[in-house]
This record gives C-alpha cells, structure tokens and sequence, in this order.
C-alpha cells in the first residue's frame, strides 16, 4: 500500500505544481467549457427532457385544450443546459479554486460567479416545473403567487449566503480574520460530528427496513443527502453554541481577548465576526427552513412508512376517506403518495350520489393522477360502474388504448383534486410556508382553533433559524473571561440553556397551536426572551462586570452582636 502511494505522489505533486503555476489556465478550462456546451446544444440535447408522458401542456396541447405558453417553450430549453454548463462549470470552478487556495481575495470572484450562475440555474429549473401550474399547483391546492415568489427569493438568498460570507471575510481586518477562524473551525467540526451522529442513529433505526426492501447503497446516499437541509436546520443552533463557547475560552485563557480590548476595540467589535457568521447561519436556515426541511422530513417518514408498508414509492396518507356535498361524491383511497408528480394514488374508489342519495355511478381503480391544467383524472386498471334506481346496471372494464400499456380510462368534469382529498388528513408538521399560506387561503372559513396549528406553524418556520443568532448573543458572555477561572462553569451553563431554550420552544409552539397565545407571536417569544437574558449578560460584559451567579445553597443570615437572643445575653 506504501508503494502504491510513493508510486504515485511524484506525478501528482508535478500536476499540482502545472495547475498552480500555468498562466491563463482558468481562461482556457472556460473556453473549453463554453464548446461543451455548444456541443451538446448541436445535438439537441433539450428534446431528451420533453417527452415525458406526465406532461399535462403537451397532452391538452394535443387535445387543443390549452395552447403551451411561450416561458414555458423557453425555459424546456434553456434549463437542461443550464445543467450541463453548472457541470462543466464546476470543474473550471474547482480548478480556479485550486490556483487561487491560500488566498480569500482571489477566490472571491470564482465564488461569486458560481453562486450567481447556480442561483440563476435554481430559480430557471424550479420556475419549468411550476410555471405551467399557473392558477392551480400539481397536487390542485390554491397557488399564492407571493409565497412562491418569496420561495425564489430564498433559493437565491441560500445561494448567494456562501459568496456574501467570504467577500466579508476577505475584507475583514487582521483581528477579525482571526477571531472568525477561530470561530469556524471549532463550529464546522461540531456541525460535521452532530450531523454524523444524526445519521447514523437514523441509519441503525431504518437499517432493517432498507435491507428487506433491497434498497441500493446509492439511493439511500441521495436519501441522506436529500435530509440535508432538515439536519442543517435541526444541528446548526448547538453547532453555533459549542463553536463560540470553544472559541471565546480559549482565547480568554490565552488573554487574546484582553489584549484586543487593550488595544481601543469593544467588546461588540470583538465579537463582530462571531455574530456575523451567526446571522449568516440564520438566514441559510431560513431558507432551508421556508420549505425544504420539513418537506424533507416529510419524505422521510413517508418513505419508511413505504418501506413498511412494502409499496414502491412514498405514502403520506393510508385509509383516507372525503366526503363532497356539493358534488354528492365520495373518495375512498388506499395510499396516498407523498410526490403526486411522479407517483400514483393507490386503491381508489370513487361514488357519485344524485340529490336523493341513490348511487348514479361509482369508479374503482387500482390507482389514478390528477392533471391539473386540464383538471381530469385518469383511472388505471378497473372499471366504472352505472346505477339504475340506486341498483346496479351496467359494468365497463377500462381498456387500453396503447397495446403494453396499462388499462385507463380518463374522467373530466370532476371537481375534486388530490388535495381537498388529503387536505382533511394533512398535519403541519411536514409543511412549507407555501403548503401552509396554501392551507390557510382555501381554509379561511373554518375556525380559528382548527386552524391555530397550521398558523403557528407558519411563523415558527420564520422564527426557528434564527435561534443561531440568539444562542450565540447567549453564549458570547459566558465564553469571555476576564479572569483565569475554569471554563467547565460557562459551558455547563450553557447546554442548560440550550435544552432550556428547546423546552421553552415547545411549551410556546404549543399554547400556540392551543389557541392559548397569538400564532403570531407565540413562536417568536422564546427568541426574545433568551435575546434579553443574551444582551443583558453581554452589556454586564462590556461594562467589566460579574455576571449573577446562582447557588443552590442557602443564604447566611448574619446578626449582630445587639440583636442577640436572651438567652444568649444571659449566657
């Protein structure tokens, strides 16, 4: 193994040297990027992405229901190379990066393209796949045009927090440099370790499920990844509390923190890239917040539940039943699928009433989707059903029309969606902002108690990141020291306040959801409080002062000598 590895360090030592030193190398790996992709565009590489039979504006285009619209036509074209350029380009990126590694002002400009031409790459494949959903989204749920705007404001805004970071770091002064890595390295190792552990727990709980479904080492790496943004969001506030604590200790011990006090800057100033990192944090959870990690965990347990349930696919909803009395139908279905995009209905069946009750006709399928520019439901294997006087009359299997194809039978006038179906079972849990403001508009009706839960929620997704803020304004007092006192104190104090921060979350998210306290409000209480206790501990901090100190033991009550007992006196 040794040999192996002499063998082959010379020659790579030589190409890290020829990249390093070669002028004009990242000009050059560009161009060569640029043929690639009109390589790809000459072989017309977008008509590979336009033949999916799921495509509801081509299916009513042939219909002559619904003519496509020219966005739609121009963003089928651009967006699949927009792909193949994010990957070439991230080949000429990692290359720029190497010659530019050691140095934080040369590598501000390739980060900054990249999370300029990525953000621009998100926001155009997110906008090909809702943009034909203009009135109604796939799974028939009211569209709020501004929380779908406000969705592509955080695509940008997770893009561009990375380039934002480093631009600040490359023009931040020497000192802050220093406190910042200081700050990171210990903050990236406690993400690194909590995320880890997060999966392996995870990993050794659904272990069994995966080996008995025969799920493969590579889905199941695309499974974690796709958690990715939950675990950021769950991990990112005690990462963030470990890191300043780590970093404000040692430097204290080392009286760091005392000379830069000595040399004319603040207590706020020293702390500056501490709490800057920390709001960028905040804002990356936001964003993954708004809508990716709870439709991450979302899939989560619908997967497993899949898994259990030994069904390809995921099932948000098993046994669901809804009941329209305008329309005089009734739904029963099976497994209801997380992903209605690509995935079916299970075990659907479907009954129509006339005014007096009497069955008129009734669809049993073994699954069935939804298409919502054209509003009709196609059936797969089963049949319809025609009631004479409430008695059955005639029977119709569903016939396919393409020999190998399944046997289908399409409906039209049908006012129900996949989502005034499951909408009676969804909880908020595993909503976004846009699921939820979705909710609350086609709901508006019902009670306030009903919907307390779904607005609570709402804004707990807006004030949740933001506790990586707050932890650190918690932390930052009881990391300095002025003083060569031990550090077991502070860090103690501190994972008590982080639990105690994790319950008072939850006592609030549920007066909440109670009705006890505004929805409004309720969420962002715990942010505020510990906000307070931070700032005031900080303030005692920047004034040279000793923070309260709580014992458990009971307080002396002296006496003087005048105020002696009698019997003592006599004594």
């Amino acid at each position: 193994m040794l040999q192996t590895l002499e063998r082959f360090t010379p020659p790579l030592m030589r190409l890290w040297k020829w990249v390093r030193r070669t002028p004009h190398l990242s000009g050059l790996a560009t161009l060569l990027a640029v043929g690639v992709v009109f390589y790809f565009q000459a072989q017309e590489y977008h008509l590979k992405f336009d033949d999916s039979p799921r495509n509801a504006i081509e299916w009513a285009e042939r219909k002559g229901w619904a003519p496509p619209t020219q966005p739609i036509l121009w963003l089928r074209y651009v967006v699949p190379y927009l792909g193949v350029c994010l990957v070439v380009g991230a080949l000429v990126f990692h290359l720029a990066m190497l010659r530019a590694i050691g140095d934080a002002k040369r590598m501000v400009r390739p980060v900054w393209v990249a999370a300029l031409f990525v953000a621009f790459w998100a926001v155009g494949a997110d906008l090909s796949d809702h943009l034909e959903y203009l009135e109604i989204s796939f799974g028939g749920e009211p569209a709020t045009p501004i929380s779908y705007g406000f969705k592509l404001v955080m695509i940008v805004l997770a893009c561009l927090v990375p380039a934002v970071a480093l631009h600040l770091y490359a023009r931040a002064s020497l000192l802050n440099r220093y406190t910042a890595r200081n700050f990171l390295g210990p903050a990236a190792f406690c993400f690194m370790a909590f995320s880890s552990l997060w999966v392996l727990m995870d990993l050794l709980d659904s272990l069994k499920d995966f080996q008995e479904a025969r799920i493969p080492l590579t889905k199941m790496l695309f499974f974690y990844l796709s958690m990715l943004p939950f675990i950021f969001v769950s991990v990112a506030p005690a990462a963030i509390l470990l890191g300043v604590l780590y970093a404000l200790t040692k430097m204290s011990k080392a009286n760091e923190i005392v000379s830069m006090l000595t040399a004319g800057r603040s207590v706020a100033q020293v702390l500056a890239p501490i709490f800057t990192a920390a709001l960028l944090a905040s804002l990356m959870g936001l964003a993954a917040n708004f809508y990716w990690a709870p439709r991450a965990e979302g899939n989560r347990k619908a997967m497993m539940r899949a898994l259990t349930e030994k069904e390809t696919g995921t099932i948000m909803a098993e046994g669901l039943m809804f009941r329209n009395a305008e329309t005089r139908r009734t739904w029963y279905t099976g497994s209801f699928p997380f992903n209605l995009r690509d995935e079916k209905i299970r075990n659907i069946e479907v009954r129509e009433e006339n005014e007096e009750g009497q069955l008129t006709r009734t669809w049993i399928a073994r699954s069935a989707v939804w298409w919502p520019n054209v509003k009709l439901w196609r059936f797969y294997q089963g049949h319809e059903i025609t009631y004479k006087e409430g008695k059955p009359d005639s029977m119709v299997d569903f016939t396919g029309r393409i020999p190998g194809q399944p046997s289908k039978m399409d409906v039209s006038g049908i006012d129900e969606t996949p989502w005034s179906i499951v909408s009676s079972a969804l909880v908020p849990d595993f909503m976004g902002v846009p699921d939820l403001v979705s909710y609350l508009a086609a709901h508006g009706e019902t009670g306030t108690v009903k919907l307390a839960p779904f607005r609570t929620h709402l804004f707990h997704r807006l004030a949740f990141p933001f506790q990586c803020l707050v932890l650190a304004l918690v932390a930052a007092p009881l990391g300095i020291a002025y003083s060569r006192r031990g550090s077991l104190g502070g860090i103690a104090v501190s994972i008590f306040i982080f639990f105690g921060m994790i319950f008072v979350n939850d006592v609030f998210i549920n007066m909440g959801k109670g009705g006890h306290l505004p929805p409004e409000v309720a969420p962002w209480i715990p942010n505020a409080i510990f906000a307070l206790v931070g700032g005031l501990m900080l303030y005692l901090k920047s004034k040279n002062k000793e923070l309260p100190k709580f014992s458990l033991k009971p307080a002396k009550v002296m006496r003087s000598r005048r105020q002696r007992t009698p019997a003592a006196t006599v004594a």
